[in-house]
């Protein structure tokens, strides 16, 4: 075991592909440094949260691949998981504090195969959400950029050279509005089941997906942002719901105008929004009722 209470554990973030991984496009995920969480002492137990149910879990769902009394002993002491990642947003919160335990307790942790993590630290997350595909956990324990096409195939991929990017700037939107994930992707099942739903999403939107996880990758700004044009209008089209009311009239405005585009950040309902703009002072001014913050500039 190996406790460093100084190594950061990231939060994660989904560039491209929110619902629509569902049904075969590819999506783009990557580490978040600008939240993250650490292991800590305190004397407030109440830090804790469900750590001791969580360590029970790992010893039923996991016998022998965890010190369970190691980590038991130190929550004795203590040991909690100091994280700032915002809870109901969709940037991996719960995936941070999996990556944690599985990095320190886990007692054969490099001899999982690679393609047995995604599924492994999938189980260990289903102890908070009931179901986990495992790529929040993987992505904040990794440290690596995942390009997945559907939900099964997945690789590493390089990020562009962000000192190119000139006057661009991605950023995300604080809406204040936590969420959870499940009614919103069984809002989207729902809808597919409608088949002239599901073909447009399936010959339009995804390739869309496609077509920009390309730009973003290669770096190619004024296309990437043509392409965010063209997802927000589409999600705003098909994925309504998943706006809320109070970011309809800014989303639109983004549509309407050459200074920002707006997209969903995951499942959406709330959470961050993720936007592109080519002048992110003018931008700030324009949405000023918001709190952004710079996820990728020059």
């Amino acid at each position: 075991m190996n406790l460093d209470l100084t190594k950061k554990y990231p939060s994660k973030l989904l560039l491209f592909g929110e619902h629509t991984i569902l049904k075969g496009s590819q999506a783009l995920a990557v580490p978040l440094p600008n939240f993250y969480g650490q292991w800590a002492f305190s004397t407030d137990f109440s830090k804790q949260l469900d750590l001791a149910k969580l360590a029970d879990y790992l010893e039923v769902k996991f016998p022998g691949y965890f010190d369970v009394f190691e980590f038991e002993k130190l929550l004795t002491r203590g040991l909690y998981f100091e994280s700032n990642i915002p809870t109901g947003y969709g940037v991996g919160s719960s995936g941070a504090l999996v990556a944690a335990v599985f990095d320190v307790f886990c007692k054969n942790k490099d001899a999982i195969l690679k393609t047995d993590l995604k599924p492994f630290l999938g189980k260990m997350e289903s102890f908070f959400h009931g179901s986990s595909s495992g790529i929040d956990p993987l992505i904040c324990y990794l440290e690596e950029n995942i390009l997945l096409e559907g939900t099964t195939k997945m690789k590493s991929v390089a990020l562009p050279d962000f000192s190119k990017m000139e006057h661009w700037t991605i950023f995300l939107l604080d809406t204040q509005m936590p969420r959870k994930t499940g009614p919103l992707v069984n809002i989207f099942l729902k809808k597919c089941e409608n088949t002239i739903y599901l073909y447009q999403i399936q010959t339009l939107l995804n390739p869309l997906i496609r077509t920009g996880i390309n730009n973003f990758l290669a770096g190619d700004w004024s296309f990437l942002f043509e392409r965010f044009h063209l997802i927000g209008e589409s999600q705003q089209q098909w994925f309504s719901e998943m706006i809320p009311d109070a970011f309809q009239d800014i989303w639109t405005e983004g549509v309407a105008n050459d200074l920002y585009k707006l997209k969903l950040c995951g499942a959406g309902g709330g959470g961050f929004i993720l936007g592109m703009t080519r002048d992110f002072e003018k931008t700030k001014n324009a949405l000023s009722n918001w709190k952004l913050q710079v996820v990728f500039e020059n």
